[in-house]
């Protein structure tokens, strides 16, 4: 008898920009494989090989698919099985106690973007404004980038993708497209097939820097000095849009003034790419019309995050890249689509406006906060492994006197440390909305399968822990159909007629504010301005300003490598992590400075700073320049290596909005 097999129609969950559609082929009862949707306009059948096997994990025996309460010491992992019943007593019998005793801030909520479905992201945020609990800032990726564009851009979104297939030159600036935007490269090789140049700019040679026509290994941090160098000649070629600036842009004569007291020749020396490069450079953005930006999230994972994205749009609007002609266009994140949020986390709920907190700084809040935090709630997130300066987060969730509640899917490092861990569903057991920061398509999808064991959704297993506690408020009472529907309502960007009636499940729906062809900026529609009104204390435009860590004194004279931790191809920030079991990942390091410090290929290695250590095996090769060091991938901490990357990661926080420096650490290597 043959084996019936039906298809079902979801999407990626995952904190990626492509936001993949999918389709899940399913057998039984069980999912035995994932492949893309060859109906998606943007991703058009192609997913990353992170995504191919990801159904694997379903039923992994690292998967977890009952309650249990902690059994062993904190990080031991070990565990006994309870009932729901029985996690739900303790559970709500804790919450009431530390409430009664300490107050609601006495109460940690940790969640950011492990899944990105609206419902199930923001389930539990009415429970903890009704609860009165200290509030997350949720800081630790984007908010930056975000901060950066906004101060001289405002609200409008990036420029399609799309665009980037008639443009007749590319600048990838500060992403590894290949690895963390998958998606946008075939516009770019359909672009490079009829001729166009494509320059990637990244402090080192990561396969899409490998794949360009020209690198640019720009110093980390310094992309606002390159940036401004490119100004400064572009200036003096008289080779700018200077209608597009009289007409459509503001402050520029502030910048150009800036601009005349800089010296090249100090610009060329800071950012590390010489003169010459620098000015091929120029001159191609000055003799192509048809250029297009793409720009990434890695610039900004240092103390001059916002101002390097100033910086880059500068460049842009002085070209004239925002008036939406063929071809050009410059692209942060898309922003598609916005609803109102307070119709997902209720912040009406809440008795009174409670203490905040920077998911960047958790250790030091974990550690100093006063009053104490007694209880930290974890649920789409992993933060012992991607929270700054981890050896203080290890300390503290080692503490008897926090109770840690995680609800998961696999055995992370967190959980390994939780008093209460409780099964978590996969997207595929799931109904949710995605949206996406790199294309233009929203998508409503059903479960594929029921949950797995005992696995509850984050929004099943809020909504159940509220009726325990005893509230009756009406987002309590809501089914996630209502409170879908009830989101869908305020989309700005969504069709009209496109409802929780109507909408068709696993359907891309292309926003309203898609619009290849139209100026982001112009008469009648709104200006760029080349000032930015900020906090006084940062620069009213694009300037040269020194990193708090890769520019202080005493750290370069204590640890004279930099270190970039960025994404790894089998890892999504710290997702997958169970698949490279007791492997610490690998760290670059020049043949250089192998030679001087007597390293040799594959041997593990140890790097430190004054936060701690991490081991990584060598990889010595020339994609780095000396004295930086590249480690690539949140790898999870295990018994052979008990140490993670971020450990050697600080609490500092970007420039604007409160982002973590994860670009900006520096190490030594630990002598033999």
């Amino acid at each position: 008898m043959s084996v019936q097999k039906t298809y079902r129609k979801t999407v990626c969950p995952l904190d990626c920009p492509d936001s993949c559609g999918l389709i899940a082929t399913i057998e039984d009862g069980k999912v035995v494989a994932l492949n893309g949707d060859p109906d998606h306009p943007y991703t058009k059948g192609v997913i990353c090989r992170k995504m191919k096997y990801y159904h694997e994990r379903l039923y992994s025996d690292k998967r977890i698919i009952t309650p249990m309460k902690r059994s062993g010491k904190k990080g031991e992992g070990k565990f006994e099985r309870i009932s729901w019943d029985d996690a739900y007593q303790l559970l709500s019998e804790r919450i009431k106690s530390v409430v009664e005793d300490h107050g609601g801030e006495a109460i940690l909520p940790f969640v950011y973007a492990g899944n990105m479905g609206y419902m199930n992201r923001f389930a539990g945020y009415p429970l903890f404004n009704k609860l009165g609990t200290s509030r997350l800032e949720e800081t630790i990726c984007s908010t930056a980038a975000k901060a950066g564009w906004k101060s001289h851009c405002g609200d409008v979104p990036g420029t399609p993708p799309e665009n980037a297939e008639d443009a007749e030159l590319i600048i990838i600036w500060g992403s590894n497209t290949k690895v963390t935007n998958l998606h946008f490269w075939p516009y770019v090789a359909r672009a490079r097939k009829k001729g166009a140049k494509l320059i990637v700019i990244d402090p080192y040679r990561n396969i899409t820097a490998a794949s360009a026509d020209y690198h640019l290994n720009v110093e980390p941090g310094e992309d606002a000095v390159l940036a401004l160098a490119l100004l400064k000649i572009l200036v003096q070629t008289e080779s700018l849009d200077r209608e597009f600036i009289a007409n459509v842009t503001t402050g520029f004569d502030e910048l150009e003034s800036y601009l005349a007291t800089l010296d090249l020749t100090e610009l060329s020396t800071r950012c590390g790419i010489n003169e010459e490069m620098i000015s091929e450079v120029a001159t191609m953005l000055a003799a192509t019309s048809k250029i297009f930006i793409r720009i990434g999230i890695g610039m900004t994972r240092n103390s001059r995050a916002g101002l390097n994205i100033r910086a880059v749009t500068s460049l842009a609007a002085a070209l004239g890249l925002f008036d939406g002609r063929e071809g050009r266009g410059v692209l942060l994140t898309t922003s598609a689509f916005k609803g109102e949020q307070d119709l997902l986390t209720w912040p009406s709920l809440a008795p009174k406006t409670t203490r905040k907190f920077n998911m960047v700084q958790l250790g030091n809040c974990l550690r100093q906060a006063t009053p104490p935090i007694k209880m930290l709630f974890v649920y789409n997130a992993n933060p012992l492994s991607v929270t700054p300066d981890g050896s203080l987060v290890r300390q503290a969730l080692a503490e008897e006197d926090l109770f840690t509640v995680v609800h998961e899917q696999v055995m992370t490092p967190t959980a390994r440390y939780a008093d209460l861990l409780l099964p978590a569903t996969t997207f595929l057991e799931n109904k949710d909305l995605y949206t996406a920061y790199g294309h233009f398509y929203l998508s409503v999808v059903e479960a594929a399968i029921p949950p797995c064991g005992e696995a509850k959704s984050n929004f099943d297993f809020f909504q159940e822990l509220a009726e325990k506690l005893g509230f009756t408020e009406s987002p309590f009472l809501q089914s996630l159909d209502e409170r879908l529907s009830s989101y869908l309502a305020t989309i700005d960007g969504l069709a009209r007629g496109v409802n929780g009636d109507t909408i068709e499940y696993g359907r891309p729906y292309l926003s309203t504010k898609w619009s290849k062809g139209e100026p982001v900026f112009a008469e009648g529609i709104g200006l760029y301005s080349f000032t930015a009104k900020l906090d006084p204390a940062l620069p009213k435009t694009v300037c040269v300003t020194n990193g708090k860590e890769f520019d202080n004194a005493d750290y370069t004279s204590r640890y004279p490598f930099k270190l970039l931790t960025p994404p790894h191809i089998g890892l999504l920030n710290s997702t997958f992590g169970e698949r490279y079991n007791n492997d610490p990942g690998e760290v670059f390091i020049h043949p250089d400075d192998a030679a001087a410090c007597s390293i040799e290929e594959n041997e593990v290695v140890t790097l430190y700073n004054n936060r701690g250590w991490a081991r990584r095996r060598a990889r010595i090769t020339d994609a780095c320049r000396p004295g930086l060091l590249v480690a690539e991938g949140i790898f999870w901490q295990s018994e052979a290596h008990p140490a993670g990357i971020n450990d050697l990661t600080s609490q500092n926080l970007t420039d604007m909005g409160g982002g973590g420096t994860y670009h900006e650490s520096r190490v030594a290597i630990l002598d033999k």
